[in-house]
């Protein structure tokens, strides 16, 4: 069975240059509650169809799967 992780890294700046932390979820959902920002706009960001805003600009979100 596949399961689906969410890895958020967080940087100190937007150079992205010194990673502050890594951090594991299940949901999309799960990262914008943390990060305090609507569920769509994290969506969105992850796929492109808008610009790095706010903490977005220091962050890089990847999508894994786990067997």
């Amino acid at each position: 069975m596949k399961f689906n992780r969410w890895v958020l890294y967080l940087f100190e700046d937007n150079n992205k240059r010194d990673l502050l932390k890594i951090m594991e979820f299940k949901r999309i959902k799960d990262v914008a509650f943390v990060l305090d920002i609507d569920a769509s706009i994290i969506s969105n960001w992850y796929h492109g169809l808008i610009n790095d805003r706010g903490i977005l600009a220091n962050c890089v979100l990847h999508q894994s799967v786990v067997h």
